[in-house]
C-alpha cells in the first residue's frame, strides 16, 4: 500500500509539473503595468503560515487572521486600502492549522514586491513565491487540488495500520462525507479524494490527503475514526456505513487535534517565481521558534516535577 501510494503521489506530481509547464495567459482581468503604479493587476502567491496564534485562516471582524495580517501588510505596503475583495485566499484553515503552499490573490495597482510585504506581515506568516494571476482567476474555484498532511503524536507500533489502509483506499473517489464534515451552511458535502496515503516518515505516522477540495474539520474528523479503527475499537465497515448514508455515529467524531495538519500545498496551473530572502526569512524564524519551544518544553517540565506534584503543602 504504501508503495501505491507514493507512486500516485509521484504520477500526479508528474501530471501537475506537466500543466504548470503549459503556456498561460498571464494578463490580469484588471489590466497591466510597466513597472509604474497603474490599472489594477491581479497576482498570485503562495504563503507560509503557522496557525498557532491566529483564529483561522479567513478573516473575522476583531479577531486576528491571517488574511486580516495579510490585508493589512499589503495596505501598509501599497499606500492604499485593501479588504477581502483584492486579497482572497484559496480555501481556509482552522484555527492551529498550519501552511507551506496556501494560495494568495493579490489585486493591486503596484508591481507585486513580496519581500517588500513580508517586512509588515509577523514572523509567522511570510509570501514567498508569486506570479502574474491568469485572465479571470478565482483562487477558490481554480485550485487543481490540495494536499493536506497529518503528523501523528503517537507510534506507528501503537496501531494495527493495515486495516487503517485499507479503510483509506475505501475513501478514495467522490463520495458524500456529510459524517466526517461540520456542517457548512448550505454547501455540498460531495468530495473527492484523490489519493489518500498512510506511511512511517522519518520516524512518525504522516498521513497524506490529496483531493479536489476539502470539507471543513474533515481532515481531522477523519484522523481521529482513522485511529479507532488502528487501535481496534471499529472496523473498516464503519466507512462503508458512512459512505452508504447511514446515520452510525449520531454523537459525531470529534476532531483531532488542529497543530497536527498541515496544509501542504494548493496546486495550481502556474510556474510562480520564488524568493529567496522569503524562503530564508521562513527558516530562520522557524528556526528561532523551535528552538524557543525547547526551552519551553524544558521549562514546563521541570517546573511540573519540582513544583506541580508539591503545590498542597504550599502555604
Amino acid at each position: 500500500m504504501k508503495r501505491r501510494c507514493l507512486e500516485e503521489s509521484k504520477s500526479i506530481g508528474i501530471v501537475l509539473k506537466t500543466i504548470g509547464h503549459g503556456h498561460l495567459e498571464t494578463c490580469s482581468a484588471y489590466g497591466s503595468h510597466n513597472g509604474e503604479t497603474g490599472p489594477l493587476t491581479s497576482y498570485v502567491a503562495r504563503v507560509c503560515y503557522l496557525g498557532g496564534r491566529y483564529h483561522g485562516s479567513q478573516y473575522q471582524p476583531g479577531l486576528d487572521t491571517i488574511q486580516s495580517e495579510l490585508i493589512e501588510a499589503v495596505s501598509k505596503w501599497s499606500g492604499d486600502s485593501h479588504s477581502t475583495q483584492t486579497v482572497q485566499l484559496a480555501g481556509r484553515t482552522d484555527r492551529g492549522v498550519h501552511s507551506i503552499g496556501q494560495i494568495v490573490q493579490i489585486v493591486t495597482e503596484r508591481p507585486l514586491d513580496i519581500d517588500r510585504i513580508n517586512r509588515h506581515l509577523p514572523w509567522d506568516i511570510t509570501l514567498w513565491a508569486y506570479a502574474p494571476a491568469p485572465r479571470d482567476f478565482r483562487p477558490r474555484f481554480d485550485a487543481l487540488m490540495r494536499h493536506y498532511r497529518y503528523y501523528f503524536d503517537v507510534p506507528s507500533s501503537s496501531f494495527n495500520l493495515s486495516p487503517m489502509r485499507y479503510s483509506l483506499q475505501l475513501m478514495e473517489g467522490s463520495h458524500n462525507f456529510h459524517q466526517l464534515a461540520k456542517p457548512d451552511g448550505n454547501r455540498p458535502t460531495t468530495s473527492t479524494i484523490l489519493n489518500a496515503c498512510l506511511i512511517e516518515h522519518n520516524g512518525a505516522l504522516v498521513l497524506d490527503l490529496f483531493g479536489t477540495n476539502f470539507l471543513w474539520k474533515f481532515v481531522r474528523k477523519t484522523v481521529s475514526l482513522l485511529q479507532e479503527i488502528g487501535e481496534g475499537k471499529s472496523s473498516p465497515s464503519l466507512i462503508t456505513d458512512i459512505l452508504s448514508g447511514q446515520s452510525v455515529i449520531p454523537s459525531g467524531i470529534r476532531p483531532a487535534p488542529s497543530e497536527n495538519l498541515v496544509l501542504v500545498e494548493t496546486v495550481v496551473s502556474l510556474r510562480m517565481k520564488p524568493s529567496r530572502f522569503a524562503i530564508k526569512r521562513i527558516h530562520k524564524h522557524i528556526g528561532d521558534h523551535l528552538k524557543f519551544l525547547d526551552r519551553f518544553k524544558l521549562t514546563l517540565t521541570a517546573v511540573a516535577n519540582d513544583y506541580l506534584s508539591n503545590l498542597r503543602d504550599f502555604p
